[in-house]
């Protein structure tokens, strides 16, 4: 299952931010751009994916529930951030929560005891110098020693250098009556992106190409167990 939560930019023009050129620059940023092509393949056949409709600037739908993150006020709906401030009219804020609450349904309900939910993003490139970051939590969600170095291999083979947990940790893993396995996959933007203009460079060509090759390893992976 494919969890693929900041790629869009909607919502923004309803979203109330007090600068709209500060904003402008932290969506350029912060916005996990073109992973939803990047990592949504040809042939889906037992791939689930699920996308969000909003930027995180109007609701970020990983954020938990009385996140630690609210006290910055980057909980589910962002009131500030980087000096930005926002406001909300009317049942603006409540309609957001209740699009992280479906959202946060559908995606418990996609997924199974025999599920392996990816979730996908990318990251700034002057955060680290890697250009694959996978992550996953120290809990139950944790996959096996085994998947986590077939991932490994398979980016390393490809010729990108691999870390697990830094410079991000943990993967998305809403509570279920069962157990299942989670792993996160951010990629540097510089892989396959030109940072300055945002536009999609030949770079992403080999990665989707890496990310087939790890997404058939995977399916045959699990149809074993």
């Amino acid at each position: 299952m494919l969890n693929i939560p900041h790629a869009s930019v909607g919502g923004l023009g309803i979203s109330r931010w007090d600068d709209i050129e500060g904003l402008q620059s932290e969506v350029r940023r912060w916005t996990d751009w073109y992973t939803d092509l990047l990592f949504i393949p040809d042939k889906r056949e037992g791939i689930q994916i699920m996308t969000s409709d909003y930027s995180r600037f109007a609701v970020d739908v990983e954020r938990l529930v009385n996140d630690p993150l609210e006290a910055k006020g980057q909980g589910v709906v962002y009131k500030k951030f980087n000096g930005l401030h926002r406001t909300f009219e009317g049942k603006e804020e409540i309609e957001m929560f209740r699009y992280h609450a479906q959202y946060m349904r559908s995606l418990r309900m996609m997924l199974d005891e025999h599920s392996l939910l990816i979730d996908c993003h990318s990251f700034p490139s002057d955060i680290s110098a890697v250009d694959i970051c996978i992550g996953y939590n120290e809990d139950w969600s944790r996959p096996s020693d085994f998947v986590i170095e077939l991932v490994k291999t398979v980016f390393g083979n490809n010729g990108y250098q691999v870390t697990c947990n830094a410079p991000y940790t943990n993967a998305i893993a809403p509570e279920t009556g069962f157990t299942y396995n989670s792993l996160k996959i951010e990629v540097n933007k510089r892989v396959y992106l030109n940072e300055q203009t945002l536009e999609i460079t030949r770079g992403a060509v080999q990665l989707r190409k890496c990310l087939g090759t790890l997404y058939n390893l995977m399916l045959n992976y699990w149809e074993e167990l």
